[in-house]
């Protein structure tokens, strides 16, 4: 694990782990570089899956447990101020998580991040 000013944080984990818990976190985008990803919720909302090349926004208002299903590569944006554009459109819903894919341009500025995590 590697941390970017605070903003970033690249993590390579093995299956079956428990890679984040969101409880001290505020928002936050996870991006799931490889690998498949199980975010359960502590409220009544159904667990979800994210596959490799794709994200969420987890809000700060919910708590989530997030397990890896197999070997993967994350990383987890702080989003901050990032985030308020999302969270104060009308029709956001916390309770209802929208997975997004990874766009090209995300992936190499990703990509790249990765890579500077390895050196």
């Amino acid at each position: 694990m590697k941390n970017f000013l605070n903003q970033f944080e690249c993590r390579e984990v093995k299956a079956g782990e428990v890679i984040y818990d969101t409880e001290q976190l505020d928002n936050i985008l996870l991006f799931v570089i490889k690998g498949k990803l199980l975010i359960c919720s502590k409220t009544s909302t159904p667990a979800i899956e994210i596959n490799e090349g794709h994200f969420v926004l987890l809000p700060a208002e919910k708590r989530y447990i997030i397990t890896t299903m197999t070997d993967v590569q994350t990383v987890l944006m702080h989003a901050g101020e990032l985030s308020a554009m999302i969270t104060e459109d009308p029709e956001w819903n916390p309770e209802q998580l929208i997975i997004l894919p990874i766009f090209p341009a995300l992936e190499n500025t990703l990509q790249q991040l990765k890579t500077f995590n390895q050196e």
